[in-house]
């Protein structure tokens, strides 16, 4: 595939960075405090499921009001947890946790497999970009993790009015990045939003499984951004 593709695309969050410390452990810390006790890696598994469950309708929440959106998604965790707790004293307060760190760069961390990936592409002379559904705090992130110098273009919806999986915002960055669609890859952890978005666009897309909970996706999935390597 290698001789074939010119660029290759990320997601941020979920699949560069995620939170420090991630979604599962507030979730686990907020339910600790409800007085439910659960095993870090059975609230991971519920929070994916989760994030899978909601993938698509998280694309068009943002502007509206998102608290029924939020309150559905925690319900659905706390069922997979069987977890009994007033569920809006426990929205609140997760909430919270959440407003108090989201919008803090020092709140991002780099996945362990992603700088050795950016490193070797850069070296392989691929050119590399970012496209995601975010504010000014991608920028922010990436500066605050030197993580900014490897991309260019970095497109994100604020800045070009439009949302994944809105094919447009693939199309600005294949224009930004001087790319056919189908020469470029596309990865991201969303099917609905990255994968699909991506696929209608043109591109290559490449699905971040990292908890495996798509097995019945039908497209290019790999469980860590490592993998990728296997197919250029």
């Amino acid at each position: 595939m290698s001789e074939e593709i010119d660029a290759i695309m990320f997601d941020v969050g979920g699949t560069l960075v995620d939170l420090s410390p991630p979604k599962e452990e507030i979730f686990r810390r907020v339910l600790a405090r409800n007085g439910f006790q659960v095993p870090l890696m059975s609230v991971a598994k519920a929070v994916a499921e989760a994030e899978k469950a909601f993938d698509g309708q998280g694309a068009v929440v943002d502007g509206v009001d998102e608290g029924p959106f939020w309150k559905r998604y925690d319900q659905f965790v706390l069922d997979r947890l069987g977890a009994v707790v007033d569920l809006e004293a426990f929205s609140r307060e997760l909430s919270k946790e959440f407003e108090s760190m989201l919008d803090r760069a020092e709140s991002w961390a780099e996945y362990p497999d992603a700088r050795p990936l950016l490193e070797d592409l850069k070296g392989r002379d691929f050119k590399l970009g970012i496209i995601s559904n975010a504010t000014d705090l991608v920028d922010r992130v990436l500066d605050h993790l030197d993580l900014a110098k490897y991309f260019d273009p970095v497109v994100v919806s604020y800045a070009v009015g439009v949302r994944k999986p809105d094919r447009r915002i693939f199309q600005i960055a294949a224009e930004r990045v001087r790319a056919a669609p189908n020469r470029m890859i596309y990865i991201g952890d969303k099917l609905a939003v990255d994968v699909v978005g991506a696929s209608r666009a043109g591109l290559n897309a490449v699905l971040l499984d990292r908890m495996s909970v798509y097995e019945d996706a039908s497209c290019l999935r790999i469980r860590s951004l490592s993998a990728l390597r296997h197919y250029l």
